[in-house]
């Protein structure tokens, strides 16, 4: 997933990537691209001969080739032979330490250009997380009837000098960057582009594995998770393990309202068809809680309002709305300015933190009711389903919700 996401927005690069397949460092053309590895630390290690090097080449969103070679004296590499057609991308790729470094934006060759300085910077490491922070988290929720879907994108950064790695955990993975559940939380599902063995879950949150390089906002969390509705609202008191720099929520209109006395209103933003109440916050303290109340509208309120053309609700597919929903997180950290998002639109020794009951761990049985909960709700917008048919499935789905 790594240069897919990177091709959305070069902030968030330096995501740790699994990349096989060398060709060698001899490529067929005219271009050169040399360099230097450098240490990023004050007072590290000199990088010298030895280190292994790759170069990455993308043509649109494809990888191409991968080209390998080692560092010189004083950490000096060269690729030769290079096709120095402009429309391709060159990313360069780097382990030390076990951390892999990736340059923060690909190289490319202008018409006549032959060489290509480059320098790739890499750094020591340090298993104190005091450094790291949330740059941005945003929140898109939906409502679904008995269910709402959350999902989240975290935006994590570093401001120290040494790449964060965390320390191991009981099965010997490292513990980097931890993302604490909301209670109730139910049926946690990561981006598709996520490698599965990525996170371990926990009983109060996720711990990320993945170092946490230097940098503003260098690791991407991308997940989901659900909450039912039990009541006229559903309450929603949200911490974070770091300092978040800037927050903001989207709720999808129509079908949800938002009370809390910390967040701002930005008011309506549409992204493709699709209509969201926007808010915003500026700075939240670590552990610091968020509270608010999620309003899911009555279902008569939310017909009358999409009979009279107040807004669109597309019908899309579990898989469609996931695409939307990573449009618009990269989109609102692209136009994060000054702390706080505006718009003019186109991953210890904390305090101890509440623990979820047996009762709302995520299975299996509890994802495949949300996903078809949410497919019906989908369905009935659409016009695809009709209302009796809609009332019965969701009666049984809810009632088999419950009971899980």
């Amino acid at each position: 997933m790594g240069y897919r996401m990177k091709r959305l927005g070069m902030a968030i690069l330096l995501l740790a990537l699994v990349l096989v397949a060398p060709t060698g460092a001899q490529a067929q053309g005219s271009g050169v691209l040399e360099g230097t590895v450098v240490n990023g630390t004050p007072g590290g290690s000199e990088i010298g001969a030895g280190l292994a090097v790759s170069l990455h080449v993308f043509e649109g969103a494809a990888e191409v080739q991968t080209l390998e070679t080692e560092t010189g004296t004083g950490g000096s590499f060269r690729f030769e032979g290079l096709d120095t057609d402009p429309a391709l991308e060159y990313w360069l790729e780097a382990v030390y330490l076990d951390v892999t470094t990736n340059s923060p934006e690909p190289y490319q060759f202008d018409e006549g250009q032959e060489q290509i300085d480059a320098t790739l910077t890499v750094y020591e490491t340090t298993t104190d997380d005091a450094q790291i922070r949330a740059g941005s988290v945003h929140i898109i929720a939906e409502s679904f009837g008995e269910v709402l879907r959350l999902s989240e994108i975290h935006f994590y950064g570093n401001a120290g000098d040494r790449a964060y790695v965390g320390t191991p955990g009981e099965d010997g993975r490292p513990r980097t960057v931890f993302i604490p559940l909301p209670k109730g939380a139910m049926g946690v599902a990561l981006d598709e582009g996520i490698p599965t063995d990525r996170f371990v879950e926990v009983d109060d949150g996720l711990w990320d594995t993945e170092p946490v390089p230097p940098g503003g906002e260098t690791t991407l969390v991308f997940f989901s998770y659900h909450l039912l509705v039990s009541g006229d609202t559903v309450p929603l008191d949200r911490t974070f393990a770091y300092p978040v720099d800037s927050l903001s929520i989207l709720l999808a209109q129509p079908g949800l309202t938002l009370r809390s006395d910390q967040l701002q209103s930005r008011g309506l933003q549409s992204f493709q068809d699709r209509t969201y109440e926007f808010y915003a916050l500026s700075g939240l303290g670590a552990d610091a809680v968020l509270s608010i109340e999620l309003v899911p509208t009555a279902a008569d309120e939310v017909a009358g309002a999409m009979a009279g053309g107040e807004t669109e609700v597309a019908g899309m597919s579990a898989g469609g709305n996931q695409d939307l929903l990573r449009t618009i997180g990269f989109a609102l950290a692209f136009l994060a300015v000054g702390g706080v998002l505006a718009y003019s639109f186109g991953t210890r020794g904390r305090a101890p933190r509440r623990r979820r009951g047996p009762d709302q761990a995520p299975d299996a049985g509890t994802r495949r009711l949300l996903v078809e909960l949410a497919d019906l709700e989908e369905a009935r917008e659409a016009g695809q389903v009709a209302e009796a048919e809609y009332q019965r499935r969701r009666t049984e789905i809810y009632e088999s919700l419950q009971s899980l």
